[in-house]
């Protein structure tokens, strides 16, 4: 027996710092132990048995499998392959073969016990021993064959790893081992049993999530992924080996990490795998097995390398086919998905020029005309402006559409971001369209200018307009335009309120900082806002021709503007909530007996 010490304490606490996200890994690593050896055995012997058995008495829990086992020679070089100097991982750990496998795996044993006994049988050697290895986390590990009339000699290939755990040790109690067993290895192809106080369960076997049915996929996912999925979309890579689904989620945002299920050769690896399905698909959950992507070396993600990005493309590839799949055949449910992460889809498209062109071409956006797409505004020879408030949409949507203009809300989020990268696309735009954000003062050019002798009517009223309105807060004009139903409009400047926090900064600002400000003003080439009187609406043309008291066209006036400002969403400032209460005021004293 050759006895040997060496800093097992520090390989321990390496691995459980380092390695591994929690002790409950240990069960992972025993089953992947197991799994291993049955694949060595079969490469030799087909037809071998695939079974585990894993016993749990008191503080102990032994797993016992029918791999190829361990000779005496490798049994001894455990722990030296484990560091040897090719094939290391990040860490410094090798699991370049099976023998550095094998020992990482049973260190993590030491997580959740003080001491492990391995006994193993060689399928190799005919009549091979069986040898024994024991360590403790004082540093000291023994090896040894046994003799034929020792106890603890196996008698089938294959190897038992016995953990002698703490006295209540939670990691070590059945119900535990057996959840663990569950939810790592539910998918193996191979027999595991386990056994405790006279109760033996039978786990693995289980059908993977895309080997159901369709009916049977909706309902798993919505146990394990926390929801009904909108639909699923079934994946194959064969240069990954992988075969699994994408569940299409309803509630997802673009900046959330998303979370994939993997599993390697059926062996759960990670519920939170990332990396898996390209940023712009955050709106999918992959659950996929692969037999050809490589693990880190914890085994809890898969590797971030080349075979792994050529997955991700390719599964990138399958969802892009489904979306372009589901609008063409099914737009009603397209338009579903995109109502359900309009948001989100617009996020990407931002940036990412696949989703642009997809978002183009199938994403409604609302405008004066009902729900359109942009590639059918940009096709559709009109006259297109775009908004970049919901306010600015509302209150020229009519006055709009009496020009004969396409009016385009993006206000809502990404819209206008959205918009603008499709003009820049000289391959998805077309030429002849004509796309621009509006301007009020184009819509104030195409209305039908008074006749002279209506802008002599209307000069006195312009001029009161003047004094009741600040020309530095909106400048007052007549013209004539459809609906007449509409006595006033207000074409509010799009650089708004750059401007009016620009002049109250200039305004607040002294000596040099006031000089600065005026000559770096951003705003100074935009359009003061305008209030436009309708000379076609029967109360316009009543103030006009009607010689009413100043006041009462002054309160009149004032009242227009306020009530234009309100139905386009604008701010009040202490000035208009004061016009506001006085135009009332004058409506109660003008209808209301003196006597009240």
């Amino acid at each position: 027996m050759a006895t040997f010490q060496v800093d097992l304490r520090g390989m321990v606490d390496l691995l459980s710092r380092n390695l591994y996200s929690g002790p409950r890994v240990y069960v992972r690593e025993l089953l992947q132990n197991t799994v291993d050896a049955i694949a060595a055995r079969r490469q030799e012997e087909p037809d071998c048995p695939a079974r585990v058995t894993i016993t749990i008495e008191g503080s102990s829990l032994s797993c016992r499998d029918t791999g190829v086992g361990l000779t005496l020679q490798e049994a001894s070089s455990l722990l030296s392959t484990i560091g040897a100097s090719s094939k290391r991982d990040e860490l410094g750990l090798s699991r370049g073969d099976y023998l550095g496998q094998f020992g990482i795996g049973m260190l993590s044993c030491f997580m959740v016990s003080g001491e492990i006994l391995v006994r193993s049988r060689s399928a190799r050697q005919a009549g091979a021993p069986t040898v024994e290895w024991r360590g403790r986390t004082d540093g000291t590990y023994e090896v040894r064959a046994l003799e034929p009339h020792e106890p603890g000699n196996l008698d089938s290939p294959g190897t038992s790893v016995e953990i002698m755990g703490l006295p209540g040790e939670p990691w070590l109690q059945a119900d535990t081992v057996r959840a663990l067993v569950d939810e790592f290895g539910a998918l193996l192809p191979i027999d595991v049993e386990v056994r405790s106080a006279g109760t033996s369960t039978r786990h693995a076997h289980q059908d993977a999530p895309w080997e159901l049915t369709r009916r049977e996929q909706h309902q798993w996912c919505a146990q394990h992924l926390g929801g009904e999925p909108f639909d699923i979309i079934p994946l194959e890579v064969p240069a990954a080996g992988l075969k699994g689904l994408a569940a299409v989620v309803t509630a997802a945002h673009p900046t959330a990490t998303s979370h994939h299920t993997a599993y390697v050769k059926r062996m759960l690896v990670s519920r939170s795998a990332e990396g898996l399905a390209p940023e712009w698909a955050y709106f999918v959950r992959v659950v996929a097995d692969s037999s050809h992507l490589r693990l880190t070396a914890s085994r809890e993600q898969l590797m971030d390398d080349d075979l792994r990005a050529e997955t991700r493309e390719a599964i990138g590839a399958a969802v892009r086919s489904w979306m372009e799949r589901l609008a063409r055949t099914a737009p009603g449910r397209f338009a579903e998905f995109v109502g359900a992460h309009a948001v989100g889809l617009r996020s990407v498209a931002v940036t990412d020029p696949d989703m642009l062109e997809l978002v183009v071409r199938h994403a409604p956006v609302e405008t004066t005309q009902g729900a359109r797409t942009l590639a059918q505004l940009a096709a559709g020879g009109e006259k297109v402006r775009f908004t970049r408030t919901v306010d600015q949409y509302r209150a020229l949507a009519d006055v709009a559409g009496s020009q004969g203009i396409v009016l385009v809300n993006a206000g809502y989020a990404y819209e206008e971001e959205v918009i603008s990268a499709f003009l820049a696309r000289t391959d998805l735009l077309d030429p002849a369209a004509d796309i621009a954000l509006v301007d009020p003062g184009e819509l104030l050019d195409a209305f039908s200018p008074c006749s002279p002798a209506e802008e002599a009517e209307a000069m006195d009223i312009l001029m009161m307009a003047s004094r009741a309105i600040d020309p530095e807060d909106c400048e007052v004009v007549m013209r004539r335009f459809e609906p007449a139903t509409l006595p006033a409009l207000y074409l509010p400047d799009p650089d708004l309120a750059g401007r009016v926090a620009a002049r109250t900064s200039r305004k607040a600002a002294t000596g040099v900082w006031s000089q600065v400000l005026g000559v770096t003003d951003p705003f100074a080439g935009s359009h003061v806002p305008r209030l436009v009187l309708n000379r076609t609406n029967p109360l316009v043309v009543r103030l006009v021709t009607a010689r009413a008291d100043d006041a009462v066209v002054t309160s009149t006036l004032r009242g227009l503007y306020i009530q234009c400002l309100l139905l386009g969403r604008q701010p009040l400032g202490p000035k208009e909530r004061s016009w506001a209460a006085e135009t009332l005021g004058s409506l109660l004293d003008s209808a209301l007996p003196d006597s009240i």
